[in-house]
C-alpha cells in the first residue's frame, strides 16, 4: 500500500521528534518533555496511516497489515540484528555471533538467522522443518514468536492512537451502575459454578455444600432488618 502525504500531518515535526528521542534525557523534566513529544509523534503517525487507509483502525486489511508489519520488522531488525550459527561436528548449531557485535566477518558457511529468513518459510515448510531439523526449527520459532509479540504490541498501540483521534471531542457516556446486591448475586452465581468445577477437577479445598451454606449465611445477615 502506497501511503499518501496529507496536509494534516506535519512530517517535519514528526521527524524532529524521532531524532530527539535518540539522545539520552538530561533530567526528569527533559524526559517528561520528550515523552509528551513521543505521544504527539504517535498521534501524527496514526493520522497519516488513517489518511492513507480510511478503514483503519476499525479494519486492518491484509495489504495494510503487510505494510505495517514490514515497517515493524525493519525496526525490529535494527534492534535485534541477526544471529550467525555454525554447525558443530555432530550437526548441532552453535551461535557464532550477532550482526550488532561489530565483527566484520563470520565463519564461512554460517547459517544466518535474520527475521526475513525466519519468515521466509511458508506454514507448511515451517511445519516440515520440525522433522527435518528440530534445532533449527526451535531457533526459528523463538524469533518468530518474539517478533509476533513485538508486532502485535505495536499494532495495538497504533490502534489506540487512532482511536484516540476518532474520540477527540466526544463525551464519554458512563453505563448504568449495577446495584450492589445485583453484583453480589452475580458473583455468587459465578462462584457456585466455579466451586463445582473445582470439585470435579479434584480440588480438595472446593466444597459446594459449604459454599452454599456460607452464601446463605451471608444473605441472612445482609438482609436482616
Amino acid at each position: 500500500m502506497k501511503a499518501k502525504a496529507t496536509a494534516s500531518v506535519d512530517m517535519t515535526t514528526i521527524n524532529k521528534a524521532i531524532v530527539d528521542t535518540f539522545a539520552p534525557p538530561t533530567s526528569i523534566k527533559d524526559a517528561a518533555y520528550r515523552f509528551a513529544r513521543i505521544g504527539e509523534t504517535a498521534t501524527g503517525l496514526a493520522r497519516f496511516i488513517m489518511d492513507s487507509a480510511p478503514e483503519f483502525p476499525a479494519e486492518v486489511s491484509a495489504e495494510l497489515k503487510a505494510d505495517l508489519f514490514a515497517g515493524f520488522m525493519t525496526r525490529a531488525h535494527e534492534l535485534w540484528g541477526q544471529d550467525y550459527f555454525t554447525r558443530g561436528e555432530s550437526g548441532v548449531l552453535i551461535k557464532a555471533g550477532n550482526s550488532l557485535d561489530g565483527q566484520a566477518e563470520y565463519p564461512k558457511g554460517s547459517t544466518t538467522l535474520s527475521l526475513h529468513y525466519c519468515y521466509s518459510f511458508s506454514q507448511q515448510e515451517f511445519g516440515q522443518l520440525k522433522n527435518k531439523d528440530p534445532q533449527l526449527h526451535g531457533l526459528v520459532k523463538i524469533i518468530r514468536d518474539k517478533f509476533s509479540k513485538y508486532a502485535s504490541n505495536n499494532l495495538s498501540a497504533l490502534k489506540r492512537s487512532a482511536n484516540n483521534l476518532l474520540n477527540e471531542g466526544k463525551t464519554r457516556e458512563r453505563g448504568a451502575t449495577k446495584a450492589f446486591t445485583q453484583s453480589v448475586t452475580e458473583m455468587f452465581a459465578d462462584y457456585d459454578k466455579r466451586v463445582k468445577n473445582a470439585e470435579n477437577r479434584g480440588d480438595d479445598t472446593a466444597n459446594p455444600a459449604k459454599f452454599r451454606t456460607a452464601r446463605d449465611a451471608f444473605w441472612k445477615v445482609y438482609n436482616a432488618k
